[in-house]
């Protein structure tokens, strides 16, 4: 409630604001013409009002214009060190909204802890990254945090607003998303938004629930020669930790028990115990062109010469006048091109860590570094980066086919965490990074983006990065194929919670190598076939992980373990390969989706992975009355048996498991029917999921001793307004 009053507060203060600049908006359609100048990223509806030619709407008489409004949204996003546009869709596709609000993936490819919003790892090592995070205790959580590179900006022709609903279960167990966008343009170049989003999953297995809450506010100003994106955001996210069910048999083998046990009432490890995150920061992108203006021919120019007199021609004669070879140019402002921007780019970040137990967790950990009944942990840290950037921008003449850009950015990190029972220690970090890039983004066919960089420390020297990616586009039989590779190789010192953390159960200073880290692949995508295949392919040395201890032992009616987590590094080379198809069918109205992903390992207890991963979805689609478009059928996940990673607690990450404990997980479908329509401005849905649960039991866990959810029904709801 402390976090909402505040953002609601910012509603009314900016609502008035809105009013007004939607005003000016409208001023400037009738003194210019159009609303919009034309930007980076898709339309999210086509305009009903006319066009001007201009890439905005115009409507013709005032009548009109009273009566109907302009409708239309373009977004997109930058990359989080020069502000590189990359346009995209808003999050107002009818397609697989069914899927949106699950934790483990669109397509089913994330592990979790069974409820909403738990913390989660992907199964598939192409969607994990390849370098380190400084606060890795927000990596579990990035289904909900949503980091510079992924916020949506926007660019209106009216204000636009967005309200979503996802429900299911009751007040007990239920699950409940509330999450609202408004968008508004203070001028054609000028646009402003921020976006809501409380999470609550009460949970189906008992202290498990999770409270979320997070909001976002941006602005971008488009100007000829000054381009600017700002963001500023603030998460709070509450999990509570159950350590999982005390036997696996309870959902397994039930027929064990003299009774059958709702989920509820299984008993769990923990129930007095909870990890909270604070994640809030700010992010300014900024850049400066200067270049020269080009003019375009004009054919309804004046045109005007005298031709020559004749020699013999009386001073006072007129003057015969010739009108094909001196142009008055009428265009007089003509188009700016960008030869040179000057980029800089400053982020803030504040994240904090608490970890609480209000209760004895010795008898759940192995070790036990600080003696207490309870347990009230913090851990935290601040970043300040500024990236300063020169760029020679490609396509000013013929012969700029590509652009340059040299940078320079530093880094300051400050970390904090326990030192004893009220105790803490702070450690401070300077980075300096020095790099460069070659470029080609607006070819039609061919594009290329290659980056080099070095990077030194208080800690380390001799960082590097190296990243490239070419892409091809042609028409084969009339349809679009795409090609593209890429190359990524990382040599990184681990961060610091990985070299230091300390807490009561879990304890370590260690002097880690550098970890290499060099992954290569490559795609190919046809439309004529609706294929895409891409084989990827991953070396790690000195790989850096957690791992978890555990030691049996034996109770009077059942048998526990406790545990503790490690961090280590592999001493051997660890290869992945990955090979992933997409293939899509239709027949009519009868739709096949497939993501089909086969990996192997070199190392299936340092770095486990499923050997097969699949997402299936067959529907219906057609139209009721041309009016109500609807998607009828079912999808179902799956991914064969592996040692999956463990979770701990108190360091709130995964880790592999230990080897006097190892049980696999998996090959259990998770099967879900929904009906998924569409209508003008609303999306709804109806799912029944995980259709095939039995209580006679099957080994439906995504991680160790975490069951996944039983059988449920979801809805959901989203509408979009206009003005």
């Amino acid at each position: 409630m402390k976090k909402i009053l505040p953002i609601l507060l910012l509603i009314a203060l900016l609502w008035p604001v809105h009013t007004a600049a939607q005003r000016r908006v409208r001023q400037n359609e009738n003194s210019r013409g159009g609303i919009l100048e034309q930007t980076a990223g898709p339309t999210l509806q086509n305009d009903t009002t006319g066009s001007n030619g201009r890439g905005g709407s115009r409507i013709s008489d005032r009548k009109t214009k009273s009566k109907k409004i302009p409708t239309g949204i373009k977004a997109w996003t930058l990359d989080d060190r020069f502000g590189i546009v990359d346009s995209t869709d808003i999050d107002t596709l009818p397609h697989a909204f069914q899927n949106t609000n699950f934790s483990d993936g669109l397509y089913g490819e994330y592990n979790t802890l069974g409820n909403m919003g738990s913390p989660r790892q992907s199964r598939l090592f192409t969607l994990r990254s390849i370098d380190f995070s400084q606060f890795i205790f927000t990596d579990p959580h990035d289904y909900f945090i949503t980091p510079f590179s992924q916020v949506q900006f926007t660019n209106t022709k009216s204000p636009f607003t967005n309200v979503t609903y996802h429900e299911c279960g009751n007040r007990d167990d239920g699950e409940d998303r509330f999450k609202a966008l408004f968008a508004v343009n203070a001028s054609k170049d000028i646009g402003l938004g921020f976006k809501l989003d409380y999470l609550y999953g009460r949970g189906y297995f008992d202290h498990q629930s999770t409270s979320d809450f997070g909001g976002t506010l941006w602005g971008s100003v488009d100007k000829e020669k000054y381009r600017a994106h700002f963001t500023i955001y603030t998460n709070y996210l509450k999990t509570a930790e159950n350590g999982g069910i005390t036997s696996d048999d309870y959902v397994r083998n039930p027929e064990n028990f003299p009774s059958r046990f709702d989920t509820k009432d299984i008993p769990t490890n923990l129930d007095k115990v909870w990890n909270k995150i604070h994640a809030d920061g700010a992010q300014l992108t900024h850049s400066y062109s200067l270049g020269f203006r080009r003019y375009a021919p004009d054919s309804t120019a004046i045109v005007c010469d005298t031709l020559p007199q004749a020699p013999d021609a009386a001073p006072d004669t007129p003057l015969a006048i010739r009108t094909d070879t001196l142009r008055f140019r009428t265009d007089s402002t003509g188009t700016f091109i960008p030869v040179t921007s000057f980029i800089h780019t400053l982020k803030v970040e504040n994240n904090r860590r608490k970890f609480i137990a209000n209760e004895d967790l010795s008898g759940f950990y192995t070790d036990n570094f600080m003696e207490s009944d309870s347990t009230s942990l913090k851990f935290s840290h601040t970043n300040v980066t500024n990236v300063l950037a020169i760029q020679l921008n490609e396509g000013f003449n013929r012969w700029a086919v590509a652009g340059i850009r040299l940078f320079a950015q530093h880094d300051y990190d400050r970390f904090s965490q326990p030192k004893g029972r009220i105790m803490s220690e702070t450690a401070n970090e300077h980075t300096f990074t020095l790099g460069g890039a070659l470029f080609r983004e607006q070819g039609k066919k061919v594009n290329f983006n290659l980056l080099a960089q070095v990077s030194g420390s208080d800690s380390s020297f001799g960082e590097f990065e190296l990243d490239g990616n070419a892409s091809l586009r042609f028409n084969l039989l009339g349809k679009e194929m795409k090609l593209r590779a890429f190359a990524h190789i990382v040599n990184r010192e681990p961060t610091y919670f990985y070299r230091h953390f300390h807490s009561h159960h879990i304890w370590w200073d260690n002097d880690f190598k550098m970890q290499a880290s060099t992954r290569v692949g490559g795609t190919v995508s046809n439309e004529l076939t609706r294929t895409r295949l891409t084989l990827e392919a991953q070396n790690i040395s000195h790989y850096t992980y957690f791992a978890s201890t555990a030691a049996r032992m034996a109770d009077a009616e059942t048998e526990t373990y406790t545990m503790g987590t490690e961090a280590r590094q592999a001493g051997d080379d660890i290869q992945l390969l990955s090979l992933r198809l997409g293939q899509d069918f239709r027949l009519g109205i009868l739709n096949w989706e497939n993501q089909l992903t086969y990996q192997t390992t070199s190392d299936k207890h340092v770095y486990p992975l499923p050997t097969f991963n699949a997402y299936t979805n067959l529907y219906l689609l057609f139209r009721i009355a041309k009016v109500l478009r609807v998607e009828f059928g079912a999808d179902m996940r799956y991914f064969t048996k592996y040692e999956t990673p463990a979770y701990s607690p108190e360091l709130g990450m995964f880790a592999i498991q230990a080897p006097d404990n190892r049980i696999k997980v998996g090959g259990h479908p998770v099967i879900n029917v929904y009906a998924n329509f569409h209508l003008k401005h609303t999306r709804f849905y109806v799912m029944a999921h995980h259709v095939n649960y039995t209580k006679e039991g099957g080994n439906v866990f995504l991680a160790p001793h975490y069951p996944y959810n039983p059988f449920i029904l979801k809805f959901g709801l989203s509408w979009n307004f206009f003005n």
